[in-house]
């Protein structure tokens, strides 16, 4: 009857056909492609059957359900970076602590630039199945409070065939003046997953005006400085590089030396259903956040002084979905301290449980680096007082890394045209879109 053939095309949207590989969201045309490649069905033979197809391709597909998410007539569609302008703004921390001169976690900050900077790919992508991959060098230098107004504008700067890099802008409004303040500026990298949980192709992004393609101009040059940056740490690693290693003189004249190995911080832990994301797994900015708690508390233990603060981030891949059921061991060591400034390296491995105890023990999902800022207690800056000493080649090389990256990093804002201080001035590597107009 018409109405057990309307039953059974719901259950076909709703459940996947052996032989399709995908969830049958748009099963109209998933007909028009198994006929095109000639793959026999003996249901397809019936009078019934072709009824229940053409009933089935009736039904309307849910576009958040079932997006645009291969383009089968060869032509890549195209948008542009203002399409994808999206903006968020929240009260940061608790808004009970305001006056208080109480700076929230660098962690929390990192969390919501992620949830920012995914809604814009999301849109660009067309669906909400878009993943964190990584997030490129960030700093903080400029202090946000409990209670203060943070709005980051956010929109797509670039795109690959599947990847989308976002650009995260945030401004923070100051309560004596009444005026906004630059305070921050990041790059999110994302993915697009399919249905099959594999990546798809995204849209191509086209510049309209000359501030659009000076900003890709300059993704195109940092892209090119992290590079660099990649391959002068894989040089540390090379045989003979540290023959003639010494510590930077800035960690002698100590009177209190500590191992490397004895800064070790390990933390184990597992997240509830509330962290996951639209695909399931665990929210990159929870996992953010829970590296920075830890390398706070990880320099904490080594400079016996509470009162420090994240001022950077170096760049951190995502090469591991976590899973509520997995188990995440992380490790904090600091690698590298200066008179005021402690690096703090941070890795975090997933655990096989023990009743999958025939696979690998484990595996390493990310991993990253955490500049933090000695401050006293009136919040000037304190001399860290401890120094590191290193009796391994191990332990050696990770110090020859730390030093590198805090040098790298450093010399840029010796540069006229920095790429973290920005290209445009006032710490912006772009000309602000979309600002003047809603708060001039």
């Amino acid at each position: 009857s018409v109405r057990a053939m309307v039953i059974a095309s719901k259950l076909l949207l709703r459940y996947p056909i052996i032989g399709l590989g995908r969830q049958c969201t748009g099963f109209g045309s998933s007909v028009h492609s198994v006929a095109k490649r000639g793959i026999s069905m003996s249901a397809a033979r019936s009078p019934a059957s072709a009824a229940l197809f053409a009933s089935a391709s009736s039904f309307k597909v849910d576009s958040k359900r079932a997006p645009n998410r291969t383009f089968s007539t060869g032509q890549r569609p195209t948008k542009h970076p203002k399409d994808s302008h999206t903006f968020a703004a929240e009260i940061m921390g608790n808004a009970s602590l305001a006056g208080k001169g109480l700076r929230i976690s660098a962690g929390e900050v990192l969390k919501v630039i992620d949830l920012a900077a995914s809604f814009a790919a999301c849109i660009h992508a067309g669906h909400p199945y878009c993943t964190t991959l990584a997030f490129d060098h960030v700093e903080l230098l400029v202090p946000i409070m409990h209670g203060d107004l943070l709005h980051l504008d956010s929109r797509v700067a670039h795109v690959g065939k599947s990847s989308i890099v976002v650009q995260v802008v945030g401004r923070k409004k100051d309560t004596l003046t009444r005026r906004w303040i630059y305070t921050l500026e990041a790059f999110v990298t994302f993915v697009s997953l399919g249905p099959d949980t594999r990546p798809q192709m995204v849209p191509e992004l086209v510049c309209e005006n000359e501030e659009e393609e000076a900003l890709r101009e300059f993704l195109h040059a940092r892209r090119a400085l992290n590079e660099q940056y990649e391959q002068e740490q894989k040089a540390l690693e090379k045989d003979g590089a540290l023959e003639n290693f010494t510590p930077d003189p800035v960690n002698e004249g100590h009177s209190d030396y500590i191992r490397m190995s004895q800064t070790t911080l390990k933390l184990r832990k597992n997240f509830l259903p509330r962290a996951l994301n639209n695909l399931g797994t665990v929210f990159g900015g929870d996992l953010l956040e829970f590296m920075d708690s830890a390398a706070v508390s990880c320099a904490t233990q080594f400079s016996r002084n509470p009162h420090l603060i994240t001022i950077a981030m170096d760049r951190v891949f995502f090469h591991k979905p976590i899973l509520t059921s997995d188990v995440l061991e992380l490790s904090a060591t600091v690698a590298y301290s200066r008179r005021h400034c402690i690096q703090v390296e941070v890795q975090v491995d997933v655990l096989t449980p023990p009743w999958e105890q025939e696979k690998e023990g484990s595996r390493q999902s990310h991993r990253g680096r955490f500049h933090l800022l000695s401050l006293s207690e009136a919040g000037y800056k304190q001399p860290v007082g401890v120094g590191l000493t290193m009796e391994d080649q191990e332990e050696q090389l990770r110090y020859a890394k730390a030093a590198h990256a805090f040098g790298f990093w450093r010399s840029l804002h010796e540069n006229k045209r920095s790429f973290t201080g920005g290209m445009f001035g006032e710490g912006v590597s772009h000309s602000p879109w979309g600002w003047n107009a809603q708060y001039n």
